[in-house]
């Protein structure tokens, strides 16, 4: 024991050295065999499920996008119902920048196709799944397995179309060819797996292609009860075939849809055995050759390693703030000096890239404001203390009217120099109090404390007013530029409640703001709405 020195770093390494020598074929095997092999296994079932979880996450949200354009649609239908003709152009126009829908149609309310982008219309749907879940006044997703024009699976999100008396009226359906999931499926998963279904509550597939009949994207292809009926936390199973699978599945929607994910243990393993044997013999030949030089290696590298050490434990003392000094040159290898020295410069770098990492990322560079990630930092905080004092927190969704023509017309530069003048507006209306941000694209978000709701609106109001009157030049000529605003301001009552769930009422209020801001712009532009 005193030849090897286990109190040191030379000693140590010889004695590791001589045990990894020894056994580490025979450890490697007995790890796998009475250790390892569970916790693979167990460790690829976590990762299913949080897979899973995460895709599930990515169809909830393009499920919840189709039934937001769906709600566009609809509205579109109330605000030119007696002008079909023109909902008919919007809804073509709709389809026409939305390639990867099929179709759009409006059902009246007896049944019977009055708007249909495929140009059918007079077809009598009143007996089909969706347009009755849409007279109970429910929104669905329904599964097709032959369209009765296109002959081929869809899948259809439907809402109802209530008329100014809450009257149904019919009902608004978006339509997805079954193979076009397929192609969302594998440019959004996060990772792109295999083995991995998408099916309805029938167990018919949705996705992937692999899944997916040639001709009639999958008509026919079905899930097993058995996949269906798997945990969402993940279980290891035998198939109808005798084979250990490790699987699981996860609801999506309201409708019943899921998620699959399988795969068998062996698969699962085989790749481990070949990795363990093979970094097991290649761990014994290598340090068999290299013997000889670890141990050199290790009287060269004692002393500088110390330094080292300490260097470091001068570095995490002083978080960045101060270079650590070499106590000793004669005993450190020239490589080691030089990454003695680059920590030194690593530690400023790292210091000074954090600060400035900081500061860019919560601000916008063109217009200057703050920007949206910046809002959900601090949004939250700043309407918890606003409501704890007592006041209203009033929220403004601006957006620049046709912002997109000044962008076509006059080019990209125009419209940057637009946004600069606009958020120096913004920035001289609202106090150094309210908080105003660039929300993305020509939006602007402002929070403002106000001691009474209306004072929202009358800010909403000054600034519409001062951009409506500001002269924007270019070249000699003057560019008339408005915004439409859409207001929405927090309740009183209940405010405990309010305050410890800050983020959620945030998201709810934007929300309003937002759809406040699409009735302003329904209304002719130039406008100011208030949310009810």
């Amino acid at each position: 024991m005193s030849f090897l020195k286990l109190d040191t770093i030379r000693g140590r390494i010889r004695f590791y050295v001589m045990l990894v020598v020894c056994i580490p074929s025979v450890t490697a095997a007995l790890f796998f065999f009475l250790f390892q092999r569970g916790q693979v296994v167990e460790a690829e079932k976590i990762l299913i499920v949080e897979d899973l979880n995460k895709n599930r996450n990515t169809v909830n949200g393009y499920i919840n996008v189709c039934f937001e354009d769906v709600n566009f649609l609809i509205r579109i239908v109330q605000s030119h119902r007696s002008e079909i003709s023109r909902v008919a152009i919007e809804f073509e126009e709709y389809i026409a920048t939305h390639p990867d829908m099929a179709s759009a149609a409006f059902i009246g309310a007896d049944g019977n196709s009055v708007i249909d982008t495929m140009g059918v219309t007079g077809i009598y749907t009143g007996d089909r799944h969706y347009f009755t879940e849409a007279k109970a006044g429910r929104p669905a997703i329904t599964t097709i397995t032959k369209g009765r024009i296109s002959g081929k699976p869809i899948c259809i999100f439907s809402a109802p179309v209530f008329d100014a008396a809450s009257k149904f009226d019919g009902v608004v359906f978006l339509t997805i060819r079954v193979g076009e999931l397929d192609a969302w499926m594998r440019g959004s998963f996060v990772p792109d797996i295999r083995g991995l279904v998408l099916c309805d509550a029938k167990g018919n597939v949705l996705a992937p292609a692999n899944a997916v009949a040639e001709g009639n994207d999958g008509a026919g292809v079905m899930v097993s009860a058995q996949l269906r009926s798997l945990s969402d936390s993940g279980q290891v199973f035998v198939n109808e075939a005798g084979t250990r699978m490790v699987g699981a599945s996860v609801d999506v929607g309201n409708d019943g849809w899921k998620l699959i994910y399988f795969q068998t243990v062996d698969k699962i393993l085989a790749s481990y055995r070949w990795q363990t044997l093979s970094v097991s013999l290649g761990a014994l030949c290598a340090i068999l050759l290299v013997m000889p030089f670890i141990l050199r290696f290790c009287r060269s590298i004692e002393v500088p390693l110390e330094e080292l050490t300490a260097y470091a434990l001068e570095l995490r003392k002083n978080d960045y703030a101060q270079a650590g000094k070499l106590h000793s040159h004669n005993n450190m290898p020239t490589e080691l000096k030089i990454l003695f020295d680059a920590f030194t410069v690593m530690s400023f770098r790292v210091s000074r890239q954090i600060k400035n990492a900081e500061a860019q990322s919560l601000s916008d560079p063109l217009t200057g404001l703050y920007n949206r990630r910046f809002l959900q930092l601090t949004g939250a905080d700043f309407y918890r203390k606003t409501l704890i004092f007592g006041q209203y927190c009033s929220c403004l969704m601006l957006d620049i009217d046709h912002f997109k023509k000044i962008n076509d017309t006059y080019g990209h530069n125009v419209g940057d120099m637009v946004l600069g003048v606009v958020a120096k507006i913004l920035g001289g209306s609202v106090r150094q109090a309210d908080l105003l941000v660039r929300y993305g694209g020509e939006e602007f978000v402002v929070l403002a404390n106000c001691a009474h709701p209306r004072q929202g609106e009358e800010l909403a109001q000054r600034i519409r007013q001062a951009i409506a009157a500001h002269s924007f030049v270019h070249d000699g000529q003057t560019l008339h530029v408005t915004v439409s605003v859409g207001v929405a301001v927090s309740e009183m009552n209940g405010p405990e409640e309010q305050v410890s769930s800050a983020n959620d009422s945030l998201l709810q209020l934007l929300v309003k703001a937002d759809k406040a801001l699409y009735a302003a712009k329904a209304a002719g532009r130039n406008a100011v709405k208030v949310a009810e």
